[in-house]
């Protein structure tokens, strides 16, 4: 039904504006009824289009304003672009060139961000640039003018493909009349007067525009009866295909004119008359249809600007109290973690700082006791030692003079050499108990743990530990004990057996251990 509705006003566009209108309504609400907004902003373009063509510019603004708002809640980018486009030309037509400019401008950045690959940006585009040739030529601006005329065969170029609406055709009817502002009258008449049968077969509408053209290339070059025939065929077609009406009165101006040059008064007059009712009734102040564009009351801006004011407020109130709520909390969690962070600080410091102070302390008592007992050992091992030296040297002495009593013992008295050699044995064993006795007063905890571990043991063997202990060499345990040095090696061995050590336990060092191991 839909598509039944537009092939129809497009039809009928330029043959029956008011039936092509009624279409293009029925097919917008139609598509509005169906949630079809993006085939309605189209209908709603293409009726604002045709609004334009027929000077019903008021119901063109409105039609476009509508649409503009459609886009934007669905975010369609190429609608928006194309609405832009719609304005800048009927801005253009009131001569505001600057809001006209300025919405071909946005019209482009926006389809600047599209896919040109797309034939309906590719379409908007060639449209934006061609629109602002127009512009510019209407301002007498011929460089700027080619400037965008330029940019349309390049966008064609480029792609490779002509843009639906806009083409070859359109380019070179607006450079012959660029042509002809740069008084060029030949050239722009030979790249004019072909196109008259292409437009005849694909856009008759057109000619309105292309006649009005020639009109004013042949006044120039002083042909007025050609100027005036083009003049009349451009009214002609205007009212034929209803189209560009908005030009229609720019033609009997341009009539008048020739008329006056002709010296034909009355239809100067009459012409000029035409002109300014048509003038008065599309672009006047007083006329019902403009007064409402002209005093630019833009529904759609003031709905926008109180949405998007209202918005604004409800976002900043939000904003105020959701920043009044996060700032309290922000101080509370602040505070809290401040207050946990100096707590957390002191006792960690005060922990610390009793940590390290007992065990300063513990320390200190710990290398006093140490040295202490270092101390004492030393004293007395080297009281031991120095103990066991003299013991030795005793030995030695007693045994030498043993040994010469022996010698001698054919010749003094058997029994008082007798004496002499038991006085020595009991001396032998007097500084053997001596020497027990200093090794027990310093190591006192040495027989014990001795006597736990190995309870066998004899005193010889105790002895012989204690000695080991004391870094006694066999030769010095031999002179000590008054054995010879192949004993203390038997000794030791017997010792270590007994003590159930293998050959690679270390015996000095085991029993330098004794004290501290457990049973």
């Amino acid at each position: 039904m839909s598509s039944k509705y537009l092939q129809e006003a497009n039809r009928l566009k330029f043959q029956n504006p008011d039936s092509s209108m009624s279409l293009f309504k029925l097919s917008y609400n139609y598509h509005i009824k169906r949630g079809d907004t993006v085939k309605a902003i189209r209908d709603l373009i293409n009726l604002s289009y045709l609004f334009a063509n027929n000077a019903l510019f008021s119901q063109s603004y409105d039609g476009y304003w509508q649409a503009l708002l459609l886009a934007d809640k669905m975010a369609d980018e190429a609608a928006r672009a194309w609405v832009y486009n719609g304005l800048g030309w009927l801005y253009s037509i009131y001569k505001r060139q600057e809001k006209a400019i300025g919405y071909f401008n946005l019209s482009q950045s926006i389809n600047k961000q599209l896919d040109i690959s797309d034939e309906l940006n590719r379409q908007i585009r060639v449209n934006n640039y061609y629109a602002l040739a127009t512009l510019y030529r209407k301002e007498m601006n011929t460089h700027m003018s080619r400037r965008y005329l330029d940019s349309c065969w390049l966008v064609q170029e480029l792609t490779g493909v002509r843009p639906r609406g806009r083409g070859d055709n359109y380019f070179n009817a607006e450079t012959g009349y660029v042509l002809y502002l740069e008084t060029k009258y030949e050239e722009a008449l030979n790249l004019l007067l072909p196109l008259e049968e292409k437009f005849g077969k694909h856009d008759p509408s057109y000619l309105v525009i292309y006649y009005t053209f020639l009109g004013h290339i042949y006044k120039s070059l002083g042909n007025f009866s050609l100027s005036e025939l083009y003049y009349l065929r451009a009214l002609e077609n205007t009212d034929r295909y209803k189209s560009h009406l908005d030009l229609k009165s720019g033609i009997y101006d341009s009539l008048s004119n020739l008329y006056i040059l002709k010296g034909q008064f009355a239809k100067a007059y009459q012409n000029l008359k035409e002109s300014k009712i048509l003038n008065e009734k599309h672009f006047g102040s007083r006329s019902e249809d403009n007064k409402y564009l002209l005093e630019i009351k833009d529904d759609y801006r003031r709905e926008k600007e109180k949405q998007h004011n209202l918005i604004k407020e409800q976002r900043l109130a939000k904003l105020e109290h959701e920043d009044r709520v996060w700032y309290l909390k922000s101080i509370i969690l602040t505070g809290t973690i401040l207050f946990l962070l100096l707590l957390g600080t002191l006792l960690y410091r005060y922990l610390r700082s009793a940590y390290k102070a007992e065990k300063r302390l513990l320390q200190k008592h710990r290398e006093l006791e140490i040295k202490k007992t270092n101390e004492v050992l030393e004293i007395k091992n080297k009281e031991l030692t120095a103990s066991a030296l003299q013991a030795i040297e005793r030995e030695e002495l007693l045994l030498d003079l043993k040994r010469k009593l022996i010698r001698q013992q054919r010749r003094p008295d058997p029994q008082e050499i007798g004496k002499i050699v038991k006085n020595i044995g009991m001396s032998t064993s007097k500084n053997w108990k001596e020497f027990e006795a200093r090794f027990t007063a310093v190591n006192e905890s040495f027989y014990i743990h001795l006597n736990n571990r190995f309870p066998g043991l004899s005193q010889g063997e105790q002895r012989t530990c204690a000695l080991i202990k004391l870094n006694f060499s066999c030769k010095e345990m031999a002179k000590l004990l008054g054995i010879s040095i192949e004993s203390a090696h038997t000794t030791r061995h017997r010792l270590r057996k007994k003590l159930g050590l293998n050959r690679s336990t270390n015996l000095e060092e085991f029993i330098a251990g004794l004290e501290h191991q457990t049973a």
